[in-house]
């Protein structure tokens, strides 16, 4: 850029000059040939200023991606808090200063605290895959009751899942919005849990601030995710600070093999697809054991690691009693986040303890989390290794 300004500015010498020499000559001309003649001089010296004033710019945007400032206690580490005493009551009205936290033993200071009062963000994950199909009049009824028990201005987003993840709609107070959601609830075939709980923390909770949770309502078994794992959705849950609560139902009773998670009907006129299912996402999404084994570890995973609760229903008609417990606890939940001291990019997990300074009272928390990792300092660790 700056040779091409450099080239134009020596082409546009010869016309300085000759402006400069023929001075006297240029004033006998007609004035209005003049303005012509200082805007072609103004239009040759452009590039240059140009061309400096945009070197500047990038030199500006280059220079703070020279030196590794970025530094872990930049992203504040939520954590949401149950407190009870020793009759499993819910302890209500403490504040930031009643609240000791640490991690990896070390005391960090309570940034933000939110109170039991502050309104939540829940997405409420629906299985709708094929073990649903005769159920739906009940999972309606169960989802409905349960928006009934939150809080007037907490906000609801409606996730279903079988072989896609579907968003009814956005979060929202207007619980009209939210009935019509519910309602427009149909099963299809295929289950793709892992997914759903992806793209809903990433894609909906990630972006907004608050106290936030996910209520899923699955039997567990994932059949179809194209996204996400078993493992990696379970990191994912660790690090975001979402509550994670888990309500589960059994199917085992409704047909099919335990060890094979894809023992479903095939799809009408479509039987290479079938055969292309049968077996493939078990292989890529768990292990080859008795799949209700395997969804009933991963959904206690999920509440275990964000400090949840995981609730078992005995069939998707007794679930209520589940969605009603877990609305009692999102009105008596605290919310606290902290800056962590250690500023090492390791990605080593750190471990999360809570307490109250004073009384005998349960807390439960999420356990922790995985510290970001510098991928500079792996590459250079990497080269030093090679020799490079």
């Amino acid at each position: 850029m700056v040779l091409r300004s450099s080239f134009i500015f020596l082409r546009a010498i010869p016309l300085i000059l000759d402006l400069v020499l023929n001075y006297k000559e240029m004033m006998k001309l007609r004035i209005a040939t003049i303005p012509r003649l200082i805007l072609i001089l103004v239009l040759a010296l452009c590039p240059v200023f140009l061309s400096g004033a945009l070197g500047q710019g990038q030199r500006g945007e280059q220079e703070p991606q020279q030196p590794d400032v970025i530094k872990v206690n930049t992203a504040l580490v939520t954590v949401p808090v149950v407190v009870t005493d020793r009759y499993g009551q819910f302890v209500t009205g403490l504040s930031r200063n009643d609240f000791r936290l640490k991690e990896n033993g070390e005391p960090q200071q309570i940034a933000s605290f939110s109170s039991t009062e502050a309104p939540f963000n829940v997405a409420l994950l629906i299985d709708t895959s094929r073990s649903t199909r005769n159920k739906l009049g009940a999972i309606r009824k169960a989802a409905l009751n349960f928006i009934k028990q939150l809080q007037p201005n907490d906000r609801v987003l409606v996730v279903t899942f079988d072989e896609k993840v579907n968003f009814l709609g956005d979060f929202t107070s207007d619980r009209r919005e939210i009935e019509r959601a519910i309602r427009s609830v149909k099963s299809s075939y295929l289950t793709s849990l892992y997914d759903a709980i992806h793209l809903t923390i990433t894609e909906k909770l990630a972006p907004i601030k608050g106290r936030k949770a996910i209520v899923a309502l699955t039997d567990g078994v994932d059949t179809w995710s194209r996204l996400a794992t078993y493992e990696s959705t379970l990191e994912l849950v660790a690090n975001t600070g979402v509550s994670g609560y888990a309500i589960q139902y059994d199917t085992r009773n409704d047909g099919g093999s335990p060890t094979s998670p894809l023992a479903l009907p095939r799809m009408p006129g479509n039987r290479l697809f079938s055969r292309f299912t049968q077996g493939a996402a078990q292989t890529r999404n768990q292990p080859a054991r008795d799949r209700y084994l395997v969804a009933s570890e991963y959904m206690r995973a999920v509440a275990a690691r964000s400090g949840a609760l995981y609730l078992r229903a005995e069939s998707i008609e007794s679930s209520s009693f589940a969605f009603a417990l877990i609305a009692n606890e999102l009105r008596n939940q605290y919310t606290l986040a902290y800056y962590p001291t250690n500023d090492k990019r390791d990605g080593v997990f750190r471990m999360i303890a809570v307490s109250v300074k004073s009384g005998d009272f349960s807390v439960r928390a999420r356990q922790g989390y995985r510290a970001p990792k510098d991928e500079k300092a792996d590459e250079k660790d990497q080269d030093k290794k090679s020799g490079n």
